[in-house]
């Protein structure tokens, strides 16, 4: 018991880069089964700690579990044959799978937690760095392994390490891995989950008093997978931007979906994708941040970040002094004045007044600005936003909801009103807006609401000048009628 004590203990030291010290040439094939043992033992802990009650046991993660074993003994064997020692694959591949076991508690934990909390706070570049990080910790223990057994051969070391990742990681990022221990459903008597609708109006926003709907239980994602993508598909999305017409002031939109738990925020910002392309001709200058399941895979996440990221890259494309910049953001909203931004599991930052009027600092400035936010007590953004070059639209004062989401409906009161009835009526904004208030007004009455939103509008004769001169420069267009979002690829390019 001893020995194999000493190669658990190789293991760790393998995990923080260090050199094993076991005589290696005495373990045979008992010492990798003692190794496998050694694995379960952390996988049945490390799954038991990050679940909760009630915990049930997979019988497919023992699967997983063997499958990797088995892809770290192959690794092991690919080691001990470049290096020329043959008769200690069983002591290397108990190092390593000892290594594997020690590397989900030291690294890959520590890792991603910093990883979680620098997101959180703001720096998804960092974050996925730290992704990075974690994954490719596994090829620098083969290096450190590689090189115990190869000392003066430093090339073929690599080599080696690099054909052992090849076999023992890679196949990981198509494999689908189970874990041994997963969270069961709790019975109706031993917990009474409230809906997303309670949960917010108990955290101080506000949603019509609607329960959200379904939109995080039909598509699964990996949290961690997701914050390592963003980067890319923010990427993608700034780089699908068109150069901008010369000789005539463009329309720059960007669409936030804050919400992930309802889809009818999801369908109005890809509707407003589209809208705009098709009616204010802004094709290829719109970019759309949105948090829903069934999008994460091609939208970037509307966050904090990804909003100043984009902004930021809209105001090096466009002509800062010429062109306008539309900002529709739509979501819960609180008694306090904060945007709700939320896709669980995720722990995201809500957005203030002043964290959208930090945003809109960009280098270059950008001078002309409608920003419509669509949620409740949305007034309270005004006071932060308004200037002599910028129009502020809201879904309702700053002591009001406004009405319309949750699972019944496919677009809120005000989005209905103002995208899908008064922009398809008419180009002008200001107008827009009055035919917006006067429609949702009419629905509030019809459904009898004690305390009607009361949409606000705050702008200047400079700003409304600005968007009356590009308004009537834009070419002649059909009205684009609403839809909700089913595609969210096929949405991302409305004239493809």
């Amino acid at each position: 018991m001893h020995r194999f004590w000493s190669l658990f203990l190789d293991g760790i030291r393998a995990t923080l880069l260090r050199r094993p010290r076991s005589n290696i040439t005495l373990f045979g094939g008992d010492a990798f089964v003692a190794g496998l043992f050694f694995y379960l033992s952390i996988s049945l802990l490390s799954d038991w700690l990050k679940t909760d009650t009630p915990r049930i046991f997979v019988g497919w993660g023992l699967s997983t579990l063997l499958a990797d074993a088995t892809l770290t003994l192959l690794a092991a064997w690919v080691l001990v044959r470049l290096s020329g020692r043959e008769g200690i694959t069983w002591g290397v591949a108990a190092i390593a799978l000892a290594a594997t076991a020690a590397t989900s508690l030291l690294i890959h934990w520590p890792l991603q937690a910093v990883a979680l909390s620098v997101f959180r706070n703001g720096n998804a570049w960092f974050s996925a760095g730290l992704i990075w990080l974690s994954r490719i910790w596994w090829l620098l223990i083969l290096i450190g392994l590689a090189r115990w057994l190869m000392p003066r051969q430093l090339p073929r070391a690599v080599l080696a390490a690099f054909l052992a990742f090849a076999i023992s990681a890679m196949p990981w990022w198509w494999m689908t891995a189970a874990p041994l221990i997963m969270q069961g459903q709790p019975s109706a008597q031993q917990t009474e989950v409230p809906v997303a609708g309670d949960a917010l109006v108990e955290s101080g926003f506000d949603g019509d008093s609607a329960q959200a709907d379904s939109a995080q239980d039909e598509s699964d994602f990996d949290p961690e997978q997701l914050m390592f993508d963003q980067p890319h598909l923010l990427g993608s999305a700034i780089d699908a931007l068109k150069p901008r017409t010369p000789g005539k002031t463009n329309l720059y939109v960007v669409a936030f979906a804050g919400d992930g738990s309802e889809n009818v925020f999801r369908n109005e910002v890809e509707y407003a994708d589209t809208l705009f392309s098709k009616r204010f001709d802004a094709n290829g200058h719109v970019i759309v941040l949105e948090n829903n399941p069934a999008s994460v895979a091609v939208r970037p996440l509307a966050t904090l970040t990804n909003l100043r990221i984009a902004l930021g890259a809209i105001a090096e494309q466009m002509d800062p002094a010429e062109d306008i910049l539309l900002v529709y953001l739509t979501s819960h909203g609180s008694h306090d004045h904060q945007l709700y931004v939320a896709l669980d599991p995720l722990p995201l930052n809500q957005i203030t007044p002043e964290d959208l009027s930090d945003a809109l600092k960009t280098s270059p400035s950008m001078r002309w600005k409608v920003l419509v936010v669509n949620a409740c007590y949305s007034g309270g953004f005004i006071d932060a936003l308004r200037d002599d070059s910028t129009m502020v639209i809201t879904a309702a004062r700053s002591d009001r909801t406004s009405f319309g989401c949750g699972s019944e409906s496919e677009i809120t009161y005000f989005g209905n009103a103002f995208l899908a009835d008064a922009l398809n009526s008419t180009t002008s904004l200001p107008l827009a807006f009055t035919k917006a208030r006067s429609q949702v007004a009419e629905w509030e009455a019809r459904d009898k609401e004690s305390e009607p939103s009361e949409p606000q509008f705050a702008s200047s004769p400079s700003i409304e000048a600005k968007l009356e001169k590009w308004r009537t420069s834009l070419p002649e267009s059909s009205p684009v009628p609403f839809a909700p979002a089913i595609n969210p690829v096929s949405a991302a390019n409305p004239e493809d």
